[in-house]
């Protein structure tokens, strides 16, 4: 069989293996991801801005930032497992999303 039926080399740097996809709960994962780190900076900003502090609603958003990460941890993890898919975009969020959850979960323990 000749080469070009496994991959074609095109313009872009890279090879792209014919059969493999994007998978859609990795993509989403990364996405939650990047989306709770983004919350979790303005929620500092806040805190910081407000010396400390910034009251029970931060800290309730703080908590739901914690759960965004489970779930994109969750989705990273299951878009991972799936078969013949690209694997950066669901290894980024599951990088993201467990550490942001370590670190919002540290920050909570500390706060009782």
């Amino acid at each position: 069989m000749s080469e070009e039926l496994f991959y074609h080399k095109g313009e872009r740097s890279g090879m792209h293996f014919h059969g493999r996809k994007r998978s859609k709960g990795g993509v989403a994962g990364f996405v939650l991801a990047v989306a709770a780190a983004a919350i979790f900076v303005v929620l500092c900003v806040a805190s910081a801005m407000a010396k400390g502090a910034a009251g029970v609603i931060v800290g309730g958003l703080g908590l739901l930032t914690m759960i965004l990460c489970g779930v994109a941890f969750w989705l990273s993890l299951k878009g991972l497992k799936e078969q013949d898919v690209y694997t950066k975009l669901p290894f980024a969020g599951l990088l993201i999303s467990g550490a942001l959850f370590v670190v919002l979960f540290c920050l909570y323990i500390v706060g009782i």
